[in-house]
């Protein structure tokens, strides 16, 4: 039997999925991530699970307005997942990000319920490291950034939201380069007194933390410059005690892809973000 348990109290909810999720730290960084960010007082969009049996199979978190973190515990079937799709109608799901085979069928299935259409906004892959394997090899060094770095981190903050299709305005801009630079692993890497590429370290859990916002200005790439200022930043990251480190890729780009793996990343899992909107 599917069925569809809803949350309202924050804490009861991250007693409830955190153990299940924290099983597997790199496929649901994501949503561990965030849960371990959210306080007594957060009220995220929505929070549930769905059940198979009485057993979790699907844990869903939305904090964000056009996505609801799907991470998925145990496979369900299609059928099963026709099933999920429409306890799930009652809820206005915007789109769906998480295991892409689970967000792609089950997205479609929401998308016919709702005489709607689903659009796949990203196609990504999730790689984790546990040993750096190609060590910087561009000259330069990594600088943790300073709020008095804040007028270049909200130029590249900016940029880097406009390249996955989600561009923001300057105030969010600015608001996330303070956010990323008080929380203290937000790095650049720095050549003769000129920065030329960027990496952040965000959402730890137990055991791992992610490597995102990896940005180079387009006159500054194919140095070298984001390889090096990965694997350092993602050493840095072991040598503070993390087990493992893990990342986010666009699957349509193998040179990022090649990058990484050469750094020592390896694959785990493919992520989709379907989004759900009116049909054209």
């Amino acid at each position: 039997m599917i069925e569809l348990c809803k949350y309202r109290e924050v804490q009861e909810f991250k007693k409830h999925v955190e153990p299940l999720l924290a099983k597997n730290e790199i496929l649901h960084n994501l949503a561990l991530g965030i849960l371990h960010s959210l306080h007594e007082s957060s009220k995220p969009n929505f929070m549930g699970v769905i059940f198979k049996d009485s057993h979790a199979a699907l844990v869903l978190l939305q904090t964000h307005p056009q996505q609801i973190i799907l991470s998925q515990i145990q496979k369900l079937t299609e059928r099963e997942l026709s099933e999920a799709a429409e306890l799930l109608q009652e809820i206005a799901v915007p789109g769906l990000v998480g295991e892409r085979q689970t967000v792609l069928y089950l997205s479609q299935k929401l998308a016919a319920l709702n005489n709607q259409e689903a659009s796949l906004k990203m196609d990504q892959r999730i790689y984790r490291l546990d040993k750096v394997k190609k060590a910087a090899d561009a000259e330069g060094m990594l600088v943790k950034t300073r709020l008095e770095h804040l007028s270049l981190v909200k130029e590249w903050v900016r940029e880097f939201m406009d390249i996955i299709g989600e561009p923001i305005s300057k105030e969010q801009a600015v608001k996330a380069g303070e956010a990323f630079i008080k929380a203290g692993r937000l790095f650049l890497w720095e050549v003769n007194g000129k920065y030329v590429s960027m990496a952040n370290a965000a959402r730890p859990t137990a055991h791992n933390i992610t490597i995102n916002y990896v940005y180079t200005p387009l006159e500054e790439r194919k140095k070298g410059y984001a390889s090096s200022c990965v694997s350092t930043l993602s050493q840095l990251m072991l040598d503070e005690g993390f087990q493992t480190t893990s990342l986010y890729t666009d699957m349509t780009n193998p040179t990022s892809n090649k990058i990484y793996i050469e750094i020592g990343y390896e694959h785990v899992a493919d992520s989709a973000l379907v989004l759900l909107h009116e049909k054209k």
